[in-house]
């Protein structure tokens, strides 16, 4: 007797788009993070995200090896950065997702901003040198790391050395603002970052619009001036937010018109309390941010 054929396996489908796990938002060692791109795929990976943006502070050099791995384990990666800018001498951060890292204006604007970043570090650990303290020594260790300097980096070499007992303790009393190792940092004009994303085809989603220190009414100035500059997105989900700060957000992006983007803003794996896709979902009115990027 002849014996039907064995029916074909279903072809695995990919998830709907609600189902998907997204974080846009993450580090790798080429800013303040712990992990390799490599190494921050595959914990990506491992915990079920779908789609992942690696958005280094004011780098793009880490995203051919994250585009690689991703590749190998069926992983949609984001290609992003997240840059620093100034608006009313606060230091805001400003995401650029889905940017094109090979556009010559982006690519310029971020060699600007790392000269930034490796004077300000210098002018740093001169001042600790006045101070006393291995000013030279601290310098070197942190230029020694693959990514750019930060003052993470180099509070990280002052507890090394036992110069602090702990990280909180070196912005405590030496980087904090009016210590005497703070050195406020020179960034480029909100609008002028916007411009940059723009210019490399990319998004503009404020990160974690609810962390700076402003009054209700500076936070609404912000997010208007962001909007006017061509942003169009506010980071309503991120690491660390609690329910009325999704609230909060969630009521500033549907009063300027602005999508909405999630992300763990994931640095280390030792931060067990932010692991990579943490409970990152979108309220039901908010236009995500990456609708028309992603198919459902």
């Amino acid at each position: 007797m002849i014996q039907p054929p064995a029916p074909e396996p279903p072809t695995p489908q990919p998830p709907a788009l609600h189902a998907l796990k997204i974080d846009l938002h993450t580090h790798s060692h080429y800013s303040d993070g712990v992990l390799s791109p490599t190494a921050l795929v595959e914990r990506a990976a491992a915990a079920g995200v779908n789609i992942l943006a690696l958005t280094d502070h004011d780098s793009t050099a880490g995203l051919a090896e994250a585009s690689r791995q991703a590749d190998s384990l069926g992983l949609k990666l984001v290609p992003g950065v997240e840059i620093s800018a100034a608006w009313r001498a606060q230091s805001i951060h400003v995401l650029g997702l889905w940017i094109d890292p090979c556009a010559v204006p982006l690519e310029r604007a971020l060699a600007t901003q790392a000269q930034r970043r490796h004077q300000r570090m210098r002018n740093i650990c001169s001042r600790l040198s006045e101070m006393g303290l291995p000013g030279e020594s601290l310098l070197a260790t942190v230029q020694a790391h693959p990514g750019l300097p930060t003052r993470s980096h180099l509070a990280d070499a002052m507890v090394a050395m036992n110069l602090a007992r702990s990280k909180a303790d070196v912005f405590k009393n030496f980087l904090g603002k009016g210590r005497a190792a703070h050195l406020a940092a020179d960034w480029p004009a909100l609008d002028e970052v916007i411009g940059w994303i723009l210019s490399s085809g990319g998004v503009a989603s404020l990160a974690h619009p609810a962390r700076y220190l402003l009054s209700a009414g500076a936070r609404r100035q912000l997010i208007a001036d962001f909007a006017a500059a061509g942003g169009t997105s506010l980071e309503v989900v991120t690491g660390g937010n609690a329910p009325q700060h999704i609230e909060t957000c969630s009521a500033l992006a549907v009063k300027f018109g602005l999508m909405g983007s999630v992300g763990s803003d994931f640095h280390d794996p030792q931060l067990s309390w932010n692991p990579l896709g943490r409970s990152l979902k979108l309220p039901d009115c908010i236009t995500p941010v990456w609708r028309g990027y992603v198919s459902e």
